[in-house]
């Protein structure tokens, strides 16, 4: 059954698409209706701080060493990026503007999403695609999407 508001979210950890279903007499079309891009700077760039300092005292000789980050700032960006992404697609399920929500997403932030995503954006997810599709043209994500529930 063919959905009137139909979304779908094709993310990545640093890029997010939000593409509408637009029914018409040729069939669905596909419009963008917000690009979300992260902050994509190298692991060195986000954390500008030197590593903190150990201490050690191993047979009372005092020894200093660099404490590696308890997490990987990139990472930790995009995770951020993730939090913001499932935020915009709350604000825009409570205003309405869509009803069925189709994502697709490489495993890892696909796990990321389900984990962040919210009761009413869950409530509307139709559907699911673990794979990594942020780069491929518009118009041929249709071909991707064939098979996947709650796609037309």
């Amino acid at each position: 059954m063919p959905h009137n508001n139909q979304w779908i979210l094709v993310a990545d950890g640093g890029r997010a698409h939000v593409v509408a279903v637009k029914n018409n007499e040729d069939g669905p079309q596909l419009e963008t209706v917000h690009e979300m891009i992260a902050d994509n700077r190298s692991s060195s760039e986000i954390a500008s701080d030197k590593p903190g300092r150990g201490f050690a005292n191993p047979g009372g000789n005092q020894q200093r060493h660099a404490m590696p980050p308890s997490t990987d700032p990139h990472e930790h960006a995009q995770m951020e990026f993730v939090d913001d992404v499932m935020s915009y697609l709350t604000a825009k399920r409570n205003a309405e503007k869509f009803d069925s929500l189709i994502v697709v997403a490489p495993p890892k932030i696909m796990g990321e999403a389900r984990q962040k995503m919210s009761k009413p954006v869950s409530q509307a997810l139709d559907g699911e695609i673990t794979k990594d599709l942020t780069k491929l043209p518009l118009s041929e994500l249709p071909q991707h999407l064939s098979g996947t529930a709650g796609w037309l």
